[in-house]
């Protein structure tokens, strides 16, 4: 199993642009190659912020037919115990690694995962030692404050294996996270 946490961020490292949710900032460019990138995950693990951003895209997507496995992390998951779809969209407080069982569980125990976020998640699964691989969209934008990547210091290393350009003026920065044991290990 490899797990990448994918974002996009502003030049200064924010996720959010000031108190606005979601990732509106984010360019054409971004939004077309996450879109197709989205096709080859069928393990996306979100925040419940994230959650609610991409609701109605989710759950189009869902009801569709299409397969994929959706772990929505909250703090209080019994609330959202009517949004659950078996084997879809599944509700949890539950930490880093026990969510990495409820994925073998379902049957995806070789897939690619994207952790898409927000900040207390990328914060939680790097805690945990278990994101293999960061890949983020820089763009040329800068807010003054909102949410940062992580919200907690982190003491690893990352490797950059690629940077590519993303439209005329957003970049991909693809790492390698370093120096402690990956989802497997």
């Amino acid at each position: 199993m490899q797990l990448i946490a994918i974002a996009a961020q502003s030049l200064e490292g924010f996720i959010t642009r000031r108190d606005e949710p979601g990732t509106e900032f984010t360019s054409e460019a971004d939004k077309k190659w996450f879109t197709q990138l989205m096709e080859e995950f069928p393990v996306k693990v979100m925040g419940r912020k994230t959650y609610d951003a991409a609701k109605p895209h989710i759950l189009k997507q869902v009801k569709s037919g299409k397969r994929g496995l959706r772990i929505i992390l909250s703090r209080s998951p019994e609330i959202y115990s009517d949004q659950e779809i078996p084997h879809k969209i599944h509700f949890t407080a539950l930490p880093p690694e026990k969510q990495l069982d409820i994925i073998r569980s379902a049957g995806y125990q070789d897939a690619s995962v994207a952790i898409l976020g927000g900040s207390s998640v990328y914060t939680e699964f790097l805690k945990a030692e278990l994101i293999d691989e960061f890949w983020i969209t820089l763009e040329p934008q800068l807010f003054g404050s909102g949410m940062p990547l992580i919200h907690r210091s982190w003491t690893g290393q990352l490797e950059l294996l690629e940077s590519s350009r993303l439209g005329e003026s957003s970049i991909l920065l693809k790492y390698r996270c370093k120096n402690y044991k990956n989802a497997d290990g």
